[in-house]
């Protein structure tokens, strides 16, 4: 079982990105209570001397006080947004790039279990849920709870003890009225978080399939089914969006009631020569900025359920036992013969044999046709010798050594795959052919592209191999996107090399012409060919029909 995909150690690896952030967090709102301290202080004494009860006021060491204050202020609010959203980033680039390392170990048949909208809403929206982990709930909390304990120890010790008590009130109710509207929002949250993947998922599935719906007349009936679920989502909205507003009216009314004390405390003290005017002022509007502090944290914490909710779904993606072990000292991959023992499979305890005893002895060199009905084995046989899956009995060995020995990310640069339906990603075409070779120079790609039999297409690109491929290669036609895969098949020169179905849907012209390109550039590689129609393949030197 892998080790569970956890943040603690994720946010340790960016601790000191973490800590800078909290700390300006901390400098931002510390120099605000200042601003606004001085402020009070200077704006009471001003006022005081103007009816003539202070006399000879010095303006210049609190003005130069407020200046600071509001630079110091100003610097750190934007080093603090630069700091922590940078910290954030890479949290999130962390923490998806070791989900996505998480996904590669799995097999075949694990991937196809993945319901391909649910896994990239996954991937994506829960994962930048998780940004609000720091930015919301660690780096203010944290800055809140110190900037306002600080506060209360100053107080208390340099100017009255009730004061710091009346600090200390805000310290004391506020964590109260942020868990309890934690808590108020569990369920709804949760609710939540559940429903809008569902609605993301639903919207997408219904975008890809509109063109069915619209032939089965069923588009209203979808339209209300989505709607549904839209203003499900919609409502739980609203009701935590209230349950926010109420929370952040509680803690507003705990920094009244903070400074509504400081005042009468401070009004006594002021009665009893205990301070001064100015001193009160300080005083009161001290009190009145550690609001800030504490106004966003109850609505922050609420949304925690939804970080928690969102890390679940993606450790129930990334928990799965991967099934294709990688062995303590992997060896490289050598030679080019392929031998079959032995070999069983199924896919589940409960689905049939697709293999029972199976041999097979695949020359150095030698070319063979896989020929056989829908569902007889052919691609699994496939995946089973690119170890995109593992037999149940029985092994394949590579030269003698079994796969599973072998450096899986080695092996599959060993072997090339052309198949069924290449994939094309909405990038260049350079980069779409660099996937099976990053090094590959603008010379080696055109070489391969011609070899593909794709010059006269590449001449009517105005680009070259700067223009854009649209998403699944909707911009190229069937046989141009399996000749940009061949391309990129060519460039791996690869020793061993799997066809599967490279003719399947092309017209009989485009299927011979690309047939002949194939076996040109094949020569002596050892080749495994899937087909039904053995007829528009290259040229093999075995004919092997599955039942």
């Amino acid at each position: 079982m892998p080790e569970p995909l956890q943040l603690r150690s994720i946010l340790g690896h960016r601790r000191w990105w973490l800590l800078a952030g909290a700390a300006l967090i901390l400098l931002s709102l510390a120099a605000g209570v200042t601003l606004l301290a001085l402020s009070g202080w200077f704006i009471t004494a001003s006022a005081l001397a103007g009816i003539g009860l202070i006399v000879g006021l010095d303006i210049f060491t609190p003005g130069a006080g407020i200046r600071l204050a509001a630079v110091v202020r100003t610097v750190s609010r934007y080093l603090e947004r630069l700091v922590t959203h940078e910290a954030t980033f890479r949290l999130l680039s962390d923490f998806r790039s070791r989900v996505f390392s998480r996904l590669l170990q799995l097999d075949e048949f694990q991937l196809r279990g993945l319901r391909r909208g649910d896994t990239l809403n996954r991937l994506t929206a829960d994962v930048n849920t998780l940004d609000h982990l720091f930015l919301g709930v660690l780096g203010p909390t944290s800055a809140a709870l110190v900037l306002t304990a600080s506060v209360a120890v100053l107080l208390g010790l340099f100017i009255d003890p009730w004061l710091g008590l009346a600090a200390a009130l805000v310290l004391l109710i506020n964590p109260i009225v942020t868990e309890l509207a934690r808590q108020r929002g569990l369920t709804a949250s949760r609710r939540l978080v559940e429903s809008i993947p569902v609605l993301r998922r639903e919207a997408g599935d219904s975008l890809e399939g509109l063109a069915d719906l619209i032939a089965f007349d069923s588009v209203e009936q979808q339209r209300h089914h989505w709607s549904g679920l839209s203003d499900r989502a919609i409502g739980l909205q609203e009701r935590l969006a209230r349950l926010d507003a109420i929370s952040q009216g509680l803690v507003t009314m705990v920094g009244f009631l903070a400074v509504w004390l400081a005042l009468v405390i401070g009004i006594t003290l002021f009665e009893s020569g205990a301070i001064n005017g100015p001193l009160l002022g300080l005083v009161v509007l001290a009190m009145l900025g550690l609001g800030e502090a504490w106004q966003p944290l109850p609505a922050a914490w609420r949304r925690l359920e939804q970080c928690r909710g969102a890390q679940h779904r993606v450790r129930a993606m990334t928990d799965t036992e991967p099934r294709l072990p990688v062995p303590d000292r992997p060896l490289p991959p050598q030679g080019d013969r392929i031998r079959i023992e032995q070999l069983s499979f199924r896919y589940a305890p409960d689905r049939p044999w697709i293999f029972t005893d199976f041999d097979l002895d695949i020359a150095s060199g030698e070319r063979i046709a896989l020929v056989g009905p829908s569902g007889c084995g052919k691609t699994t046989l496939a995946q089973l010798i690119m170890r995109q899956i593992d037999p149940v009995g029985g092994r394949i060995l590579l030269e003698n050594r079994d796969l599973k020995t072998l450096d899986p990310g080695a092996y599959r640069r060993h072997v090339g795959l052309l198949s069924q339906q290449p994939m094309l990603f909405r990038d260049t075409v350079a980069e779409n052919l660099r996937l099976a070779r990053p090094e590959a120079s603008d010379d080696e790609l055109g070489r391969a592209l011609a070899m593909a039999g794709l010059e006269d297409f590449m001449d009517g690109l105005a680009d070259g191999l700067d223009t854009w491929i649209d998403e699944a290669g909707g911009n190229v036609s069937g046989g141009e996107a399996r000749r940009l895969a061949l391309a990129r098949l060519i460039l791996t020169d690869s020793p061993i090399v799997i066809l599967d179905e490279p003719t399947t849907g092309l017209d009989a012209d485009t299927a011979l012409a690309l047939s002949a390109t194939v076996d040109q550039w094949l020569g002596q590689r050892t080749t495994v060919m899937i087909t039904h129609d053995p007829d528009t393949l290259p040229r093999f030197d075995r004919l092997i029909q599955l039942n």
